[in-house]
């Protein structure tokens, strides 16, 4: 079976294409966000690659948040679209599930972390064994809240909001463990599929958590009206 996974959530678009469970390439791009115009040519370039093309996948994933809402719209949509073209099913993976799948160095639990707004993270607690077990479904917590936490469970922390976290609250650096991107979420879509946990291109939808700015506007807007 193969997968390709794509992961926009973040500063950094990624693409990996995964085999029976083994990542067999990966593609990443730093463009500053501007991912609109870089995850294309980076599937198509991992695909060029491997001589493959996107008919040869079995299986689409995207990576649907939380994390940059404009991110996430774009792997979502370029998914959707790539699923839709070729006939095939999905696996929406969450950002910090794919955080949990990319740091399974160590058995025990962890809490993946993104950071959303000044002094808050989405987050999630998971424990390794064998395979990354979701604990608690994902929310967003201050990061008071996540020390207090901490003080009571000693987690290891993992994905992109992990070293930004341990800064704020004084822990050590190498306590951040790994982060997410295309080929953990790849991994964590071929545990599903096998399982038959696929839907279709159609059920796929982003995960923000936090309702969008127009959504705040809109609220906003009604809250002022007599």
């Amino acid at each position: 079976m193969l997968i390709l996974a794509l992961d926009t959530t973040g500063r950094v678009a990624s693409a990996a294409l995964c085999r029976d469970g083994a990542v067999i390439a990966r593609c990443e791009r730093d463009s500053m966000m501007d991912h609109s115009r870089t995850i294309l040519p980076v599937c198509e370039e991992m695909l060029a690659g491997q001589n493959l093309s996107l008919k040869d996948v079995d299986v689409f994933a995207a990576v649907c948040g939380p994390g940059s809402y404009t991110g996430i719209r774009i792997g979502v949509a370029a998914v959707k679209g790539f699923a839709f073209g070729c006939g095939r099913p999905c696996v929406a993976v969450s950002t910090l599930e794919a955080a949990a799948w990319a740091d399974d160095s160590r058995p025990g639990g962890k809490l993946a972390v993104v950071r959303a707004r000044a002094g808050e993270y989405y987050a999630a607690q998971f424990v390794q064994d064998g395979a990354a077990a979701r604990v608690t479904p994902d929310g967003v917590m201050a990061s008071d809240a996540i020390a207090a936490l901490l003080r009571q469970d000693p987690l290891r922390l993992c994905g992109s909001g992990a070293r930004d976290l341990c800064a704020e609250l004084g822990l050590p650096e190498e306590t951040a463990g790994a982060a997410e991107d295309a080929a953990s979420a790849a991994r964590c879509a071929y545990s599903r599929a096998v399982r038959g946990e696929t839907v279709s291109c159609h059920d796929v939808r982003p995960s923000y958590l936090r309702p969008t700015q127009a959504e705040r506007m809109r609220q906003q807007k009604e809250e002022k009206q007599p």
